[in-house]
């Protein structure tokens, strides 16, 4: 016997299950190989790991090698950033027909580690199912089938958590999949901005700016107009989606609703005369992953609304406008060692109907560019993250660009965002990520109205309730069956670099953020080979305090969402 062979049959031996009862593949238990590549990589040096990963390479390139020891090879090789992996899991299946958690480890791997941002979701959905199908083919089972059916379960269901809950299912025998989804959210709030905005510094200086202009006042604001532009917002908003999902590609058509009081300076000659804006979205999107293995994962979504804005022009609170908007995104994701990097192109087209007599010229071209780098290897307090099923987590840090050109009549608008970060997850039950920002706005032909700010970011999340304690279905708690729940602290500070410095603002707040599964009401079926039907609900609420040192002013804002999918 070789070297490479006399390591791998050690390996196998040290973690060989003691069931007498069982044959073949049975008389190992395949979660005790992954938990023992997860701890190689832990104890072991890069080389050393990497010594060991060839030797167990070499032994499985036998064409009697055990499916095992496949098994170990691709945990191993996953590891390490290597698109290898792919082929190691799928000799692995081909050898242990009928060893369902063989398909569940590699779609854990292609949903959690694979793919620009989102999972490949159709490898990841064919596995799962496969895991599904051979348990339900099982004359004898092995002892751990029962951990394999959970765990293919909540794989599930963080597969589908952002689709919504399932409607309807594929024909045919064996475990169906649903191909139609509903998914609904709720937003409303206190704010300073509308909902989903985060520059609302840069909006009230560009407020200010264009009413001090020779276009309307042409005098300075005082402090008691500069303190009124501070008004607190109260968005509400509906949105709704159907999904159906065809051979991995997703097909959307939604509707959102949103409202927002104080949302716009009726009258920049009356600069705290507000009103409220209404916006009615409708729209369809398709968007799917694929693989390129080895050269990338991939993303596309290509999307197309129609809008009806009513409160939005200046003077004429009733009337509206129709927005076409197009948008596109393309991701890609690849993996260089025990580093993943994923680069994001997005493009968004609007062209602005104002329903008025003579209306100005209107359109607007968004442009955005975003990185995230994320180190996936054992990093000090932070641990392998290969052990987490649902997050990857460790260090990521990420950079992006988005350049906004708006035309209104004769003049343009350009607005620049360029932001920089680091996030630390899975420090403990902690999560810390650093944000600064530079929001930047000009208006052609007018130098008055530039402006420009720096944001500093700051979030920790403390996790009461990790998802990845239990790696199936929670039980049952007062009906609900909690997921996670989080404790979020933020804080962030606004500083002016250009134009006006009067809303410098710092702000510092807290909430709870959870997730919980919704089940079917038949409490059998997270065993039953039958119909998928679990999702996910999202409930969070926030309140922060905001202070504006050179207003004297002070604001209490609150936010509350629920969600059905995401």
């Amino acid at each position: 016997m070789t070297i490479p062979q006399l390591w791998a049959f050690s390996i196998l031996l040290s973690v060989s299950a003691a069931s007498p009862a069982a044959a073949g593949i049975a008389e190992s238990n395949p979660f005790a190989i992954v938990d023992k590549a997860l701890q190689l990589r832990q104890d072991k040096t890069d080389a050393e790991f990497r010594e060991i990963l060839f030797e167990t390479i070499a032994a499985s390139n036998r064409w009697d090698a055990d499916s095992l020891l496949l098994l170990l090879a691709a945990e191993m090789m996953q590891q390490i950033g290597d698109y290898g992996a792919e082929d190691l899991f799928e000799k692995a299946i081909s050898r242990a027909d009928d060893e369902a958690a063989y398909e569940l480890f590699y779609a854990d791997y292609l949903r959690n580690f694979r793919g620009p941002r989102r999972p490949l979701f159709q490898e990841a959905e064919e596995h799962y199912f496969a895991a599904l199908a051979k348990l339900s083919r099982q004359r004898s089972p092995p002892p751990w089938s029962q951990d394999v059916r959970e765990r293919v379960w909540r794989g599930l269901v963080a597969l589908y958590q952002e689709d919504g809950i399932p409607l309807a299912w594929q024909q045919g025998p064996g475990p169906r999949k649903p191909f139609l989804f509903f998914s609904s959210r709720y937003r409303q709030a206190r704010s300073t901005a509308d909902l989903g905005e985060i520059h609302d510094a840069r909006d009230w200086t560009a407020e200010a700016l264009f009413a001090e202009s020779a276009m309307r006042l042409h005098r300075a604001l005082s402090d008691e107009e500069l303190s009124g532009l501070v008004r607190e917002k109260e968005p509400t908003e509906l949105y709704e989606r159907l999904r159906f999902r065809v051979e991995g590609v997703a097909l959307d058509l939604f509707y959102a609703g949103r409202d927002v009081q104080n949302a716009q300076v009726t009258d920049f000659r009356r600069p705290n005369d507000f009103n409220r804006v209404r916006v009615r979205d409708l729209g369809g999107e398709v968007s799917a992953t694929f693989d390129e293995a080895p050269s990338f994962d991939g993303y596309i979504r290509q999307a197309g609304r129609l809008i009806d804005r009513r409160g939005l022009i200046e003077t004429r609170p009733e009337s509206w406008e129709r927005v076409y908007q197009s948008e596109t995104e393309i991701g890609i994701s690849h993996l260089s060692g025990p580093h993943e990097t994923d680069y994001t192109l997005s493009f968004v087209a609007q062209d602005i109907n104002p329903q008025i007599a003579n209306p100005p010229r209107r359109h607007r071209r968004i442009a955005a560019f975003r990185v995230d780098h994320q180190l996936l290897r054992p990093l000090g307090g932070l641990g392998n993250p290969f052990r987490h099923r649902f997050t990857a987590r460790g260090l990521r840090v990420f950079s992006g660009i988005a350049d906004d050109w708006e035309r209104f009549g004769d003049f343009g608008v350009r607005r620049d965002d360029l932001f920089v970060g680091a996030s630390l997850q899975g420090l403990g039950p902690f999560d810390l990520t650093l944000q600064p920002a530079v929001f930047r706005e000009q208006v052609s032909g007018d130098k008055s109205q530039t402006s420009s700010q720096l944001r500093l970011d700051g979030a920790l999340v403390v996790r009461l309730l990790d998802e990845e304690r239990n790696p199936g279905i929670p039980g049952s708690f007062l009906g609900l069956r909690p997921a996670f729940v989080h404790l979020v602290a933020a804080a962030k500070r606004d500083r002016s670099l250009e134009g006006l410095p009067a809303f410098e603002n710092d702000r510092i707040g807290a909430g709870l953020e959870t997730k919980f599964f919704i089940m079917p009401f038949d409490e059998a079926a997270p065993a039953s080979p039958g119909r998928f039907a679990a999702t996910t609900l999202l409930v969070g609420c926030h309140y922060a305090r905001e202070r504006f040192p050179r207003l004297d002013r002070r604001v209490n804002l609150m936010e509350l969402y629920l969600s059905l999918g995401f």
